[in-house]
């Protein structure tokens, strides 16, 4: 099924970390389809490259630490005068720091729940209500297998992820019937720079590792989906729904070799 908007064929979508990996495919997929995006990511240098590649009126962006939220508000400031509305929201920006064992950093792992959960709530609060307002917008949270098991050496990703995912389950009750959908996408492990195992100069996809191209697809189907909940590649889907029961230290040692 084609993406369509009120604009007849051609939809608005905000994507957050459009630097590199996922949000990076996702925008040039978007784009190559004849939509708008507005992306934001940290790094100016980057962002700037992805625009002289895409050379498209239909592409905005801005230098933006979703983690900063007086950055943010200047881009919705920005946003704003343009006139710019998205129709899709992907909360995708998103950064994973392992800790050092046996300490713990409080200050890194703040800076994960600032980035991974602060700054995709901002975004909601920001566009929800316009959105309601309107009568129609959704919002599409990038989140992980680690939602729901944790990561002994992240602890600090697996509760960002998992608060995410709590968030949007939770706005799905607060604003039923409102012609408003909030998506979650729960993701295995995909071969972009936020996995250093997975460092590389071109992108791979296999059964158990999906590429990032491969990913953003995914979220462009969502998009017309009436579902809420999705899983990619399709063995998450197995495990979330057959083996929810596996203990936290089993399901440890069988994803130690795909750890973000």
């Amino acid at each position: 099924m084609p993406l369509r908007g009120p604009r007849g064929n051609q939809v608005r979508v905000f994507v957050s970390g459009v630097s590199s990996g996922i949000g990076m495919e996702l925008a040039r997929q978007l784009i190559g389809a004849g939509h708008e995006v507005w992306g934001i990511a940290r790094r100016e240098a980057k962002l700037q490259a992805l625009a002289s590649e895409l050379d498209s009126p239909s592409f905005y962006y801005s230098s933006c630490d979703t983690a900063d939220e007086a950055a943010c508000a200047q881009v919705y400031g920005q946003m704003q005068e343009r006139g710019f509305l998205p129709d899709i929201v992907v909360l995708n920006a998103a950064i994973d720091l392992e800790e050092e064992k046996p300490a713990l950093d409080f200050a890194q792992t703040a800076r994960m729940m600032r980035t991974n959960v602060d700054g995709a709530f901002y975004w909601v609060t920001a566009f929800i209500k316009p959105f309601l307002q309107r009568g129609h917008g959704q919002f599409i949270g990038v989140s992980s297998l680690f939602a729901h098991w944790p990561d002994g050496a992240s602890v600090g990703y697996s509760a960002s992820k998992s608060a995410l995912s709590m968030l949007l389950r939770g706005l799905r009750i607060r604003y039923a019937g409102t012609g408003l959908h909030f998506k979650l996408l729960y993701l295995g492990p995909v071969d972009t720079p936020i996995n250093p195992r997975f460092e590389q100069e071109e992108p791979s996809s296999s059964f158990l590792v999906a590429s990032a191209p491969d990913t953003a697809r995914y979220i462009t189907g969502m998009m017309t989906s009436s579902r809420q909940n999705f899983y990619f590649p399709l063995y998450i889907f197995l495990i979330f729904t057959f083996l929810r029961w596996l203990p936290d230290r089993v399901f440890e040692s069988l994803t130690s070799p795909f750890k973000r």
